[in-house]
């Protein structure tokens, strides 16, 4: 097939070079995002073509681009990287540009948009004329199109009257799914290693530590493990507990890895025997974010995909219902933390020490949990929209409302507080301006900037008392 991408790659850029090792023919027109996420992207030079905003649409007709493909997140304007030559617009902007082109007779393609999890806003207008639409998971789905009176986002712009189809494709690419595993620092010292790739969500270091369980830590920034230490310990018991921290808490350097495809494929095909060192991984302990309680039921970790790579369970303290402890347990490779805390937690952790069996049920799914096992739903999918799309005629298919929309901010946007649906603090906002300005009383923020400040002490004086320091054991890892 030949694809437009439009917006922005997310957590595993590198795998779309799968779809073009499989004969498929890819251009590229990237958004605005956060700096992460946000293209261009080096180790995809010489298999995807970029294009710019302006002659994206007389591409699609020069080339005969079968299908545009937008995807995954879509962040707030606040939190995007600076931009660069060539990414320049958001994707709404992107995609009303092509939807207006195609409607003037430039090109004749469907247009598809595959939703991730951090979506913060989002053009009704153009939703409604989507071609076709594909949901990360059901739950997300669930969250915006449920009523307000039931939780949900109440809206109604995803098209009615059919299943959606339901597809998580920003997984690890297969390449790296190697065997060459490590042996456990565990049958070496008998102790019990867990590990947290980014930012450690909600995990008690001290409960851990106290009950023999270390932790190694691959976060985004140092500062992440003093700021969850500081939410959840006093100064006092973190001072008491400093040589068991120090002990049983370990800082690595990020693996986290950007620039040429070599630099990609050198340091991700040794992230297997990296990580299979420890017996288990951390999922997001609590919610990491005030999400609504059905949004939360709907998000992702993206370090799952990396643990699958890796070959490990994963510990969670989610229940039936949510997709993050659900994946765990139709891969059979959950250890949960609930009610009899981090004692049971222990002893199941001994249990998977002496017996393997998650580990093996996850070696077995690892080739199931790649991009590359998504690739031919995925192609399936867009074909579907293709075959809907030509059997309307011309002028329906192409027909498009131009009027500037109105964006819908959902809940985690830095966008609108105002609600929509009544009192409180809303699922989801519209304002009449496409960037608007968030107003927020002043006491509130006051007591929101003491709050930080009080926390950026917290932090200061627990990285003065504790003193972890970042391990650099393993500088074959790609570090």
């Amino acid at each position: 097939m030949k694809i437009l991408l439009v917006g922005a790659l997310s957590w595993n850029p590198e795998r779309v070079r799968s779809l073009h090792e499989r004969g498929h023919q890819l251009w590229g027109l990237w958004s605005r995002s956060m700096a992460w996420d946000q293209g261009p992207y080096p180790a995809m030079a010489d298999c995807i073509v970029p294009l710019e905003a302006g002659e994206a649409a007389a591409a699609i007709r020069s080339h005969a681009i079968e299908c545009v493909y937008s995807l995954f997140q879509v962040y707030h304007w606040r939190l995007w990287g600076p931009p660069t030559h060539g990414v320049e617009h958001d994707v709404w902007t992107l995609l009303r540009g092509l939807m207006a082109e195609r409607q003037r007779g430039t090109f004749d393609a469907p247009i598809v948009r595959h939703w991730g999890f951090d979506v913060h806003n989002i053009d009704p207008v153009i939703t409604r004329a989507f071609d076709g639409q594909i949901f990360c998971n059901r739950e997300k789905y669930d969250y915006w199109t449920t009523a307000v009176q039931n939780g949900g986002c109440g809206v109604d712009a995803f098209g009615k009257g059919t299943a959606p189809d339901l597809l998580d494709s920003d997984l690890p690419k297969l390449e790296f799914m190697n065997d060459d595993f490590a042996e456990p620092l565990s049958r070496a010292g008998g102790e019990v290693h867990t590990v947290c790739i980014g930012r450690p969500f909600g995990i008690d270091y001290l409960a851990a530590a106290s009950r023999g369980i270390h932790v190694h830590i691959y976060g985004n920034n140092f500062d992440d493990v003093y700021r969850t230490l500081a939410r959840g310990v006093s100064l006092r018991a973190a001072h008491r507990g400093r040589d068991l921290l120090r002990r049983f808490v370990h800082i690595h350097p990020s693996l986290q890895v950007g620039g040429t495809w070599r630099d990609v494929r050198t340091i991700k095909a040794r992230w297997v025997r990296e990580f299979s060192r420890y017996d288990a991984a951390w999922s997001y302990i609590g919610a990491p974010l005030p999400w609504r309680t059905l949004d939360d039921r709907a998000a992702i970790p993206n370090r799952l995909g990396t643990y699958v790579l890796a070959g490990l369970p994963a510990i969670s303290d989610a229940g039936g219902g949510y997709y993050r402890h659900d994946e765990l347990v139709r891969l059979g490779a959950n250890i949960d933390l609930d009610g009899g805390g981090y004692d049971a937690l222990r002893a199941r952790l001994d249990d998977e020490v002496r017996t393997r069996a998650l580990q093996g049920n996850v070696r077995r799914a690892r080739a199931s949990y790649s991009f590359d096992a998504t690739i031919d739903p995925l192609v399936g999918m867009l074909e579907a929209a293709r075959t809907r799309y030509f059997a309307r005629s011309h002028r329906e298919r192409t027909q498009f409302d131009t009027t500037r929309a109105r964006l819908i901010h959902f809940h985690t946007s830095p966008g609108p507080g105002g609600p929509l649906h009544g009192g409180g603090t809303p699922a989801a906002a519209v304002d009449d301006k496409p960037i608007p300005v968030r107003r927020t009383p002043l006491l509130a923020a006051l007591r929101g900037r003491c709050r930080d400040l009080v926390l950026r002490y917290k932090v200061k004086l627990l990285a003065s008392r504790v003193r972890l320091t970042v391990e650099r054991d393993t500088p074959d890892a790609g570090a």
